[in-house]
């Protein structure tokens, strides 16, 4: 992957939305600080990721930057990336010095208790509403990310439906959750298998699935409609486009494979979780609702 990229300069964002890189790159865009000289979010997005690989390292775990992505959104006040003429006056058109990356997401693999299947990953995300940090086992061949403990994710921010009381952590705090996590790793990611394999049992009949699609489908209007009476302020597991890609997913499955079952249904979801398709703020929020949507059906 490294060897496709040019590390002096970025392509235009505003053409390539999302875009691979490197830490090395990273380090050197141009760093957002505040009126007080710190950085906005209390540290830098590489400072992040960077401290976690270390923490995961002094916990002896064999770590690499699996994946590395930047994103661009059209926030007026804020967006995922701003270039800067003057830098580039000085380093080039498109130079990696002359950008600010707002909107970061690292999946950082832990390689200790990979299989033919799995390995285990930290979903680290940073943009303009803060940081999230996710823990869990991955599908090697798609960079599938699953989230099934109900204690794998933390943020510096309450999500929606959650207020100003809800769950939010400093970055001190996030990493100490981290830590815990790491010192707990091999009981949850074999915990996490286990369940998977109970989630591969469980079948799910056409009918059953229809309904399901229904439920997923009336919590997104629900959560998105501008009606008080009917609305519901929480994270739904899909948006309306996932929701059909999943649709279709499925269909596919039932007719290759004549069944489709509870790991299906989480594993088609988990397609839907990608850096490089969504929202990188919802990414692992919506991940976590999907996990919390099986556990109240089938656990």
């Amino acid at each position: 992957m490294e060897n496709q990229i040019d590390e002096t300069k970025f392509m235009d964002f505003e053409q390539n939305k999302v875009q691979v890189l490197t830490l090395d790159q990273l380090k050197k865009t141009h760093e957002e600080n505040g009126y007080d000289g710190l950085p906005l979010k209390g540290i830098y997005h590489w400072q992040l990721i960077q401290q976690i690989k270390e923490l995961a390292e002094a916990n002896h775990f064999d770590v690499e930057i699996y994946d590395l992505f930047a994103a661009h959104n059209r926030d007026r006040a804020m967006p995922g990336v701003t270039r800067l003429p003057k830098v580039e006056e000085t380093y080039g058109e498109h130079a990696v010095e002359a950008h600010i990356l707002r909107r970061v997401y690292a999946n950082i693999r832990l390689t200790n208790y990979d299989d033919d299947q799995y390995t285990t990953n930290l979903a680290v995300a940073f943009h303009q509403k803060g940081i999230q940090v996710g823990f869990g086992n991955m599908v090697k061949i798609c960079h599938n990310q699953c989230m099934l403990g109900a204690d794998n994710y933390c943020a510096t921010y309450s999500d929606k439906g959650q207020g100003r009381s809800g769950e939010k952590s400093t970055i001190e705090e996030i990493m100490q959750i981290v830590g815990g996590w790491l010192t707990n790793a091999e009981q949850k990611v074999l915990a996490e298998r286990e369940k998977i394999e109970q989630m591969k049992k469980i079948n799910i009949e056409a009918q059953e699935m229809f309904t399901i699609i229904g439920m997923l489908t009336t919590l997104r209007v629900k959560c998105d409609s501008q009606f008080k009476e009917i609305r519901e302020n929480v994270t739904y597991p899909l948006n309306n486009t996932q929701i059909n890609q999943l649709t279709e997913d499925m269909l596919l499955r039932y007719n290759r494979n004549n069944k489709v079952t509870v790991w299906d249904l989480y594993d088609g979801a988990t397609q839907c979780y990608k850096a490089t398709s969504m929202d990188i703020p919802a990414l692992l929020p919506q991940n976590r609702a999907m996990s919390q949507f099986i556990d109240e059906r089938w656990f």
